[in-house]
Parts: structure tokens; sequence; C-alpha cells
């Protein structure tokens, strides 16, 4: 992909800010990303919703993201098992390590694939390619699902867990990336924004969030913007 490309495509804008906002922190800062996958196939029913992988698109763009990632620290990858996010973790560190990164790891993360849920029926009210994601999200905040899907607060717990807490006990400067799905960069993004999800909020592909940590303390930069956690 050539630099005009990646620096064409309109649904990459978030990430060219989370990629520019990285290059910003200072040597002993650690820094931690959660992205939605990259460009994936279209999902034609929810029975395709845990498979899908990346078209050649989604592939070269997260090559491209990983080549642009800054290599000073070493990185570490957590990823959803299903296809479309593992692939874009492959792709991502394979650009990372040919632009002389070292990554430490590459690990599946079960919270970045989705809340645990009782009934299969609850994703009849989640379109298969996310359109309504947002509503989706809030009505789980208010409990319309019931006992068919894990609280949302649990659910949120349990990706802090994995993300924020890890990056905070680093006894180095690294870089973890995180690659999950439209709902749990969604899900997360309400926790920061403690308030219901508007359309606006919604992620684009490769779209999300970053947060820096050190013993200054954590910032977080997302929707273009950085404020002290």
């Amino acid at each position: 992909m050539t630099k005009s490309k990646w620096d064409e495509l309109d649904w990459l804008e978030g990430i060219r800010r989370i990629v520019d906002w990285v290059k910003t922190r200072e040597e002993g800062e650690s820094v931690m990303l959660l992205l939605r996958h990259s460009h994936r196939e279209i999902l034609r029913d929810h029975k395709e919703m845990l498979g899908g992988g990346l078209t050649e698109l989604g592939k070269q763009t997260s090559y491209e993201l990983g080549k642009r990632t800054p290599v000073r620290r070493r990185a570490h990858f957590f990823f959803s098992i299903v296809p479309r996010c593992y692939e874009t973790a492959e792709w991502m560190a394979k650009g990372f390590a040919e632009a002389g990164g070292a990554v430490i790891d590459m690990d599946p993360l079960p919270p970045l694939v989705g809340p645990e849920y009782s009934e299969q029926e609850v994703w009849i009210n989640l379109n298969p390619n996310g359109e309504n994601v947002t509503e989706f999200v809030n009505r789980w905040a208010q409990g319309d699902f019931g006992d068919a899907i894990e609280p949302l607060e649990k659910y949120q717990a349990r990706i802090m867990c994995e993300t924020m807490e890890r990056l905070a006990s680093s006894t180095e400067a690294v870089t973890h990336v995180h690659i999950t799905h439209d709902l749990g960069l969604m899900c997360t993004k309400r926790f920061f924004l403690g308030r219901p999800l508007e359309e606006l909020d919604r992620e684009p592909y490769l779209g999300g969030l970053a947060v820096s940590s050190s013993q200054a303390g954590k910032r977080l930069f997302m929707n273009g913007e950085e404020t002290q956690l």
C-alpha cells in the first residue's frame, strides 16, 4: 500500500490520529491500544459472526499500521480468536517486525471475543455487521436482555482487568496492542465516556482508543482528544 493510499482512506483517519499521538509519548511511557479489527468480509447472517476474515485491503492496512507503529517499545499483541481479529494482529505484527520492532508475544484474550451469554437468541438484537451496535450496548446497559447475557458492568470490568491493569503492572515501557470487535470496543468507550453511546461514537475499521501510563499518571486518547485518567 502506498503512502498516499494510507493517507487517503477516510476510515483510517481515527487510527492515523492514534499513531500520531503514540509518537508523542515519552521514552519511559507504556502504551495500550484497543482497536477494532481491520476491513473484513461482509457478514450475511448471525451464523457468520464468529467467522469472517479480512479482505485483502484489511490485510494491507493492518500491515501498514504495524509499520507505522513506533518501534522504540517492544510490543505484545492480544486478540480475539475470531479470524478477522487474529488476522489483524498477525499482519500488524508482521509490519511492526519488518519496521524493526520487537514482538514480545501474541496471545488470544477471551474478553476481546465478547461477553458471556446463556441464550444464543440475544444476538438477534445485534445486526451481523454491527450497524446498530450503539443501540445494542445502550439497551444492554438498561437491562433489556435480562439474564441472556452477562451484565454490561461485569463485562467492562473484565476488559479493564485484562488491559488497563496489565498495562499498570508492566515492569518496562511496552506497547500492548489489543484487537477486538465493534462490540467490545464500544462497551469500553461507553465505560470511559460515562454516558449512553451515540451514533457518532461508533468506530470504523481499525478505529479505537489509546492509553499511556507512566509515573506521572495515565492519559487517554479517544475521539481525537487527550484526557487525564
